[in-house]
């Protein structure tokens, strides 16, 4: 991996340490800010060398969130960026402080500045592991996903999340409109390009679990590419589904680069249940196409995603029913979730 450093640092045994923990890649560029971080990153350009494993970032030693440069790296490049002079925790993905990377900062400032610096270029590429939260709509993948999150974060991992589709990244306003009925019914979309739409505004958060991977982190997803395999994969007649759940998987993982799923766990809830769920759920904005689709095309969906769970690779069954037909309870569906996953830790 070669590790390219935009820097802002003028203190000469920060900008050291950051030459030597930078090399632990097979190659290292430090890129000294002159002006400001678009003009640097302009006047340097795209190497021949920069591949799609290159580790790119910014490291500023007194710019924060509030600052254009730290703004820019963020959501205009999406870089991840350590901010030597924020102390505070922020909820901003690609954001490094003293505090996100553990640091304390009670002492000397320049002992704890140093200390973030090896923080953040603590690569754990072999610890990542990706887990997927898949299901019909009100079956509780985000309510399970907060469990693990928390159950995972307890016990001392590094944990990050993420819901798909995503509205805030790329083709997340389209998709919605067309979720909303739009753009023609469930029927009327073409299952392929329907869901190339949902692959697009995955592939745009591909900073963020490219980041996070090679961090070391368990990441928790509420839908992943497993879903164009229950809900896409459904429309086609049976005999396409495994080719296209195969070319949905070769396009996001292979051609994309999407770190593949580890473990994907099926939440499977009766669509009545479901559906009676999704009434009582007072936070839940107005119901999209799926969500108030008929109870037949609700029951070739889960049967499409129990056929992944007996045919597809760590895929697998939790049931969110009883044998009588009730609901089990959120703590009760957690214990099935940890059972799968704690045996599949890294």
């Amino acid at each position: 991996m070669k590790i390219v450093v935009f820097l802002d640092v003028q203190s000469e045994k920060l900008r050291s340490t950051i030459a030597s923990e930078a090399a632990v890649g097979d190659s290292a560029e430090i890129v000294q800010c002159q002006g400001s971080l678009a003009h640097t990153i302009r006047h340097r350009g795209v190497k021949q060398s920069d591949k799609a494993d290159t580790f790119t970032c910014f490291i500023t030693e007194k710019q924060s969130l509030h600052n254009a440069d730290v703004v820019y790296a963020l959501f205009c490049k999406r870089l991840p960026v350590l901010s030597l002079i924020e102390s505070k925790s922020i909820s901003v993905s690609l954001l490094e402080t003293l505090s996100t990377l553990g640091v304390d900062n009670l002492g000397n400032l320049l002992d704890a500045q140093i200390a973030a610096i090896k923080a953040f270029f603590s690569f754990q590429p072999k610890k990542g592991q990706v887990f997927v939260f898949e299901g019909g709509d009100g079956v509780g993948k985000a309510t399970q996903t907060k469990l693990l999150f928390t159950h995972l974060e307890h016990l001392g991992y590094s944990v990050a999340t993420l819901d798909f589709p995503s509205e805030r990244n790329r083709y997340g306003g389209l998709l919605r409109e067309v979720l909303s009925g739009k753009k023609g019914g469930i029927h009327e979309l073409d299952p392929k390009l329907f869901s190339l739409l949902f692959s697009l505004n995955r592939f745009a958060c591909m900073p963020e679990l490219q980041y996070w991977m090679c961090r070391g982190r368990k990441i928790i997803l509420d839908r992943y590419y497993t879903a164009n395999c229950g809900h896409q994969a459904s429309k086609l007649p049976e005999e396409e589904r495994k080719k296209f759940i195969h070319y949905l998987q070769t396009m996001e993982v292979s051609w994309f680069g999407l770190p593949p799923a580890d473990i994907v766990l099926y939440l499977d809830l009766p669509p009545q249940a479901a559906m009676n769920a999704m009434k009582k759920d007072q936070d839940r904005g107005p119901l999209d196409i799926h969500e108030t689709a008929q109870s037949n095309y609700k029951e070739t969906v889960r049967q499409t995603y129990l056929w992944c769970c007996h045919e597809l690779p760590n895929w697998f069954h939790i049931e969110c029913c009883d044998i009588k037909g009730s609901r089990l309870g959120r703590e009760e569906t957690h214990n099935l979730v940890y059972n799968v996953i704690k045996g599949n830790l890294i």
